[in-house]
């Protein structure tokens, strides 16, 4: 089916509700119950259970019950494969992440078909276009930007009418893929149609970025589960990945008392050089230029203190680069006096030794903190009272809410990504980013969840998206992409000095977008 890219909100629960509902219908149409296989990382179980949809507080649920048990997620994402109704969900805010595949009663699973080899793909691809576009149509091939790359494109002309064709068989070589259109679109602006050829099931992963873009007709098509075929498939409504905002009451900043404890074992140094940042609800991290070096336990010390002993609960390690952590104790005090001599002499912004491992260690944590540090320099409207780090709240597993986000002075909220190499993902990685935002500060998590508080937020306002990275480092597919973007989203690109780490200037700033 055709269609052109429309304006959709990045979430409309009440359409993602219908859409389940009319599915589990179809599946009992008596309303009896559903095969339920429930796939965790711990393992995988089926059975049968009723099975129900619903928005509760803001967000789309499933809840299944019945003889074995019951079970609430919340959904992130769904798909159909086949008849079979496939949710990705997640529960204990996102700590808990899971599958569940629904089909009738009397329906086996829906089976697995091995990924055909990209070479062979290309070649049915080919054939089916010559196929499916006009008579006479003269197909070519186009260059890759990559050797060897996991995305083919072709150009067809017929008369007046252009198009571009892009596949891929790696499901997780889809924003490439569209990287690649919108690379290609720019060499060739007059192009009436665009069609994508995707893996089987993988078009949810599309659907969002689609809706942001003004591109030509769009045509989807999916292969079929076993890749015989390929069909055209409708851009239906799709939530974005939701992952909620941290709840910031369990991560207290740390007290003047325990600064103060970490000055005995650190000195000058914890000021002029460290940050100290929450790290669960139990412990502190102290970060030199973003690279972890120590961790202080909080609970430790107040049991110490309240026996009167003053036993350091202090770990020290850089296990970020693989060193092992250990309790600072009276017999390697000598270590822990080593490591801060070695950091000072190579992780600051004065060493000379510049391709040293601790130097070029974690360079976008250094940048991180670098631009929080002087957060004027990219906006003047943004304001340094209320900014809120994210991804280090997060686990491994869990996918946070950019590098930081902030207000405005006006109250409007902005999403900050940083990169300090260049990457063809940051515009990708920055708008599903901004897409959760948008999310949930329609919903008031953030307020909710104790973000900006005093603040007057207005939430009526898009979220800015800011994406900093060195001059020199920004990806070609990074402007591309933002100048195809819908007019009511605002973005802007911040580029730094090379020599961000020993002074941060801004090179150039692009705006993108109606403010």
């Amino acid at each position: 089916m055709r269609t052109t890219a429309g304006r959709r909100a990045p979430s409309d629960l009440t359409a993602d509700l219908h859409a389940l509902t009319a599915h589990l219908a179809a599946l009992a149409p008596t309303g009896g119950p559903l095969r339920v296989q429930v796939i965790t990382p711990h393992g995988s179980s089926r059975s049968d259970y009723h099975v129900e949809c619903a928005v509760n507080y803001g967000k789309l649920t499933v809840t299944y019950w019945g003889p074995n048990g019951s079970a609430c997620w919340r959904v992130e994402r769904y798909a159909r494969h086949g008849t079979a109704l496939r949710l990705d969900v997640s529960r204990r805010v996102g700590a808990e992440h899971g599958q569940l595949i629904i089909t009738s009663p009397d329906e086996a699973p829906p089976d697995t078909f091995p990924t055909p080899d990209p070479s062979r793909w290309k070649v049915c691809v080919r054939t089916w276009l010559s196929h499916n576009l006009p008579a006479g149509a003269r197909i070519t091939s186009l260059r890759q930007w990559r050797h060897p790359s996991p995305v083919a494109g072709w150009q067809a002309q017929s008369g007046n009418a252009t198009w571009l064709v892009f596949t891929t068989t790696d499901p997780t070589a889809l924003r490439q893929l569209l990287g690649n259109a919108m690379q290609a679109l720019d060499t060739l602006p007059a192009t009436t149609y665009l069609w994508l050829l995707l893996p089987p099931d993988s078009r949810v992963e599309l659907l969002p970025f689609l809706s942001l873009l003004h591109v030509p007709q769009v045509r989807l098509y999916e292969a079929a589960p076993d890749w015989s075929a390929v069909h055209p498939v409708a851009p239906d409504h799709q939530l974005p990945l939701i992952t909620e905002p941290i709840r910031l009451w369990r991560y207290k900043p740390p007290t003047p008392s325990e600064l103060d404890d970490l000055r005995q074992w650190f000195g000058d140094a914890l000021d002029v050089h460290c940050e100290v940042v929450p790290a669960g609800a139990n412990a502190l991290s102290v970060r030199w230029y973003g690279l972890e070096c120590a961790r202080l336990q909080r609970r430790v010390v107040a049991e110490e203190k309240a026996a009167g002993r003053t036993t350091p609960a202090l770990r020290f390690g850089l296990m970020t680069l693989g060193q092992p952590s250990r309790p600072l104790t009276a017999r390697n005090r000598a270590d822990f006096h080593a490591l801060l001599d070695s950091l000072g002499r190579y992780r600051t912004p004065a060493t000379r030794e510049v391709g040293h491992p601790l130097y070029r260690a974690h360079p976008e944590r250094w940048l991180d903190v670098a631009v929080r540090r002087q957060l004027h320099l990219i906006d003047e409207a943004l304001d340094p009272a209320h900014v809120r780090v994210q991804a280090p709240h997060f686990s491994r597993d869990t996918l946070g809410l950019a590098d930081f986000v902030t207000l405005t002075h006006t109250g409007r909220l902005a999403v900050v990504e940083l990169k300090a190499d260049a990457d063809a993902d940051f515009i990708w990685q920055g708008l599903t980013y901004w897409l959760r935002a948008v999310h949930h500060w329609r919903q008031g998590d953030f307020l909710r969840r104790g973000y900006f508080a005093g603040a007057q937020p207005d939430r009526c306002a898009l979220p800015h998206l800011y994406l900093l990275a060195p001059t020199l480092r920004f990806h070609p597919t990074v402007r591309t992409v933002a100048r195809r973007l819908r007019a009511d989203l605002p973005v802007t690109l911040v580029g730094v000095t090379e020599r961000w780490r020993q002074s941060l200037r801004v090179v150039f700033r692009e705006c993108f977008g109606d403010f």
